[in-house]
């Protein structure tokens, strides 16, 4: 949000009224974010879509599964101090001026799903590792998903996610 002022001079201030969470905590601390706690049953009982909230999938994932996403959040965080992140209902954002990287989470197939902002046609497409989804719909940014099952998924994406990052 961005208020404005007109002062007698004929000038014009904008001030910045919110702006967005910081996506790093300062070096000197060592803070752990804390486990998502799933939604209690009155609320589940209140919004037929729970199930597909993020945080609602956060909380219902496995310590392994859950230790995949946490290690790409943080690499994807750690790839620049540009890097914002944007929680939002359905998956988490990275981005610097406009998204690279979107995440979601699926504990039921024990997958971490990423969008990335690529042209799949320069990348060697892999058998569920990496698709072209520009013409498939879904959730977050990216022409380019990749399917995370594994901590040695995770490490060939990382070439990937430093692509996305540096042409945003």
């Amino acid at each position: 949000l961005i208020r404005y002022r007109r002062f007698d001079t004929g000038l014009l201030m904008l001030e910045l009224v919110h702006a967005p969470k910081q996506a790093r905590s300062s070096s000197t601390s060592s803070a752990v974010e804390p486990t998502p706690t799933p939604p209690s049953t009155e609320e589940a009982h209140d919004d037929p879509y729970i199930s597909s909230r993020i945080d609602y999938r956060l909380a219902r994932a496995d310590p392994a599964l859950r230790d995949l996403f946490d290690a790409v959040r943080q690499y994807v965080i750690g790839l620049g101090d540009d890097v914002q992140v944007k929680e939002l209902k359905n998956y988490i954002a990275f981005k610097r001026l406009k998204n690279f990287t979107c995440a979601e989470i699926y504990p039921q197939v024990r997958v971490v799903t990423l969008y990335l902002r690529l042209d799949p046609a320069t990348v060697d497409l892999e058998e569920d590792f990496s698709r072209d989804v520009t013409r498939i719909g879904h959730f977050g940014t990216g022409n380019l998903e990749l399917s995370l099952n594994t901590m040695d998924d995770f490490a060939k994406a990382q070439p990937l996610l430093r692509r996305a990052y540096e042409g945003s």
